[in-house]
């Protein structure tokens, strides 16, 4: 993002353990909240009025999101919410206030929690993680120049949410020109095919080697 924003998805839920900076967090929440309002929910003339997350919205008046926080480098904060993921919303997100040094070392760590949700390290193989580093560039799939950020805080993002889910919410858009404007001429994205891959193993249309070539 041109702003360089540390998020890339929707709604939020307060549900939240005791913190020892309430402030912050709430800073952090309300920033969230203001750059999804402009960036993932506003329609956009280059995409034929379509948003740049369809669902971001619904997200927020349903109260369906929930976040918490990563505080120190320990991933246990993640690990949990994958061994107990909560459906009583649709996606959690993780505010990861001690991240990787680097874009390419966050996304490798989140390539391997979905190696090890598909292998059933967690219990759970209907998970999918996605994450956001503020030094992300290559990595990048949400242009933010209309977006000033307010806070200080430095913060990477990690969204966990129901594969099943995703992957319905993932066919529909392909009924539409939403995909023609995400890619453009390019191929669709290694964690696009990856998802693609881990969905079919999930509902037993992928043998499980074939998932991992």
């Amino acid at each position: 993002m041109a702003a360089q924003l540390k998020v890339k998805w929707n709604g939020v839920v307060m549900a939240q353990l005791d913190s020892p900076n309430k402030t912050l967090e709430r800073q952090i929440r309300e920033e969230v909240r203001e750059w999804s309002s402009i960036v993932l929910e506003t329609p956009r003339s280059d995409m034929d009025g379509l948003t740049t997350c369809p669902y971001a919205k619904a997200a927020w008046d349903s109260n369906k999101v929930l976040m918490t926080f990563k505080r120190d480098a320990s991933y246990a904060p993640i690990y949990e919410s994958l061994e107990q993921f909560n459906d009583d919303f649709n996606i959690n997100i993780v505010i990861d206030l001690d991240y990787e040094d680097t874009a390419e070392e966050f996304h490798e760590r989140i390539d391997s929690l979905n190696y090890g949700i598909s292998n059933g390290t967690f219990g759970d193989t209907d998970l999918w993680v996605m994450g956001s580093h503020p030094d992300d560039g290559e990595y990048e799939t949400v242009d933010a120049t209309d977006f000033e950020q307010t806070n200080d805080c430095s913060y990477a993002m990690i969204y966990i949410q129901r594969l099943k889910d995703l992957q319905k919410a993932v066919h529909k858009l392909k009924a539409t020109k939403y995909y023609s404007f995400v890619f453009n001429d390019d191929e669709p994205s290694h964690v696009f095919k990856l998802r693609e891959q881990f969905y079919k193993q999930l509902i037993g249309e992928l043998d499980e080697r074939e998932a991992y070539k």
